[in-house]
């Protein structure tokens, strides 16, 4: 079998039974994208004030001892102009003076957990979340033929063809390869990145830090949030401290102390990274130690491309304007597999059938 030959009936017949899992996930995905914008956009009424180190400290202090199931603190910024308590699938929105303005609670809006669990497992647990990452990855490599097959037929590239004229498969078709061709390359990110949120363990040790080089930090007082958060301030004094998250404890064995959880001290310190938050100190606050700090642009280069794995997939921590690319490459998806899905149907079991 020649090559091109196999490539079109891997992407035609491979693609069209992935294609469901695809529309699922993309469907799911414009929802996700939307709810995230409406979000995004609502500014509870206030207005942009920047907090100095001392209040800051003064607001970790209340809303941990206020709320101890909460991970992160969220102090303003320009895009977020209120203070937030974030806890696993909630979400406390409190003005300066820490007066709850909203509190949002994912499992009750309207059919936002199902349609989440939709696009990561199917619904079906740990068997749909392999499902649905492996599909990705096939639809990964999917795309990558599509855009060869493209390649091979360039020549015959034509704006107009963008969208259908009409209904007919040839119509549809052509659409599906010129709007397949513009948002080829952000879906092969998606699918990829998709798929190694799945498998954590091919990415996520890049971000730890390797470096056996002892660095002595400056020692602030313990248990003392005003004499931590200044001393990591004063450690990047150009740097934004725009949030600070609770690790996780790991649960202690039998007869064990409980361990404490340690905890990340998060800036924003150059204008010219796309991923916010991407420089972290990690301190012990029972003892006032840092034990790393680390700025994006000093990690190595695996390090800097695996710190947007999940940003690139979600938009946790990217700019408004890449929630709406996503969304809108989603929505564009979904129009062309539902092109494919049609004409490939028609001319094959329809074929059969006459």
């Amino acid at each position: 079998m020649n090559v091109v030959p196999a490539l079109k009936w891997f992407h035609n017949w491979v693609g069209f039974f992935i294609s469901i899992t695809m529309l699922i996930v993309l469907t799911t995905g414009v929802y996700l994208g939307g709810m995230d914008m409406l979000k995004r956009l609502d500014d509870k009424g206030q207005q942009y004030t920047p907090l100095s180190v001392e209040r800051k400290a003064e607001v970790t202090d209340a809303l941990f001892e206020r709320y101890p199931e909460i991970s992160t603190v969220r102090f303003p910024t320009e895009h977020t102009p209120y203070i937030q308590a974030s806890a696993r699938g909630t979400t406390i929105a409190l003005d300066s003076e820490l007066n709850e303005l909203s509190i949002r609670k994912f499992s009750e809006i309207p059919m936002y957990s199902t349609v989440f669990w939709l696009h990561r497992n199917f619904l079906m647990g740990d068997f749909g979340k392999y499902l649905n990452a492996w599909a990705s990855m096939i639809g990964a490599v999917i795309t990558l033929v599509g855009i060869y097959l493209w390649w091979r037929v360039r020549k015959g590239f034509r704006l107009k063809q963008s969208l259908p004229k009409d209904t007919r498969s040839s119509s549809l078709l052509k659409s599906h390869i010129q709007l397949g061709l513009f948002i080829s390359v952000p879906l092969f990110v998606l699918c990829l990145s998709g798929f190694l949120i799945t498998y954590k363990g091919l990415w996520f040790g890049a971000l730890k830090p390797s470096s056996n080089i002892e660095v002595s930090y400056p020692k602030s007082q313990a248990n003392d949030w005003q004499s931590q958060l200044q001393t990591a301030q004063n450690l990047w004094p150009e740097s934004q401290l725009v949030a600070v998250s609770k690790g996780r404890a790991k649960k202690p064995k039998e007869g064990e102390p409980a361990a404490e959880p340690s905890y990340s001290i998060q800036f924003d310190s150059h204008s010219d990274v796309w991923l916010r938050n991407a420089d972290r100190i990690s301190i012990n606050h029972a003892e006032g130690t840092i034990q790393s700090a680390l700025k994006h642009s000093d990690r190595p280069l695996s390090a800097r491309v695996a710190s947007f794995v999940r940003p690139l997939h979600d938009a946790l921590n990217m700019p408004f304007g890449y929630v709406v690319f996503i969304t809108s490459v989603s929505l564009v998806g979904c129009m062309i597999l539902m092109f494919s899905a049609l004409t490939f149907y028609r001319r094959i079991f329809k074929k059969k059938r006459s």
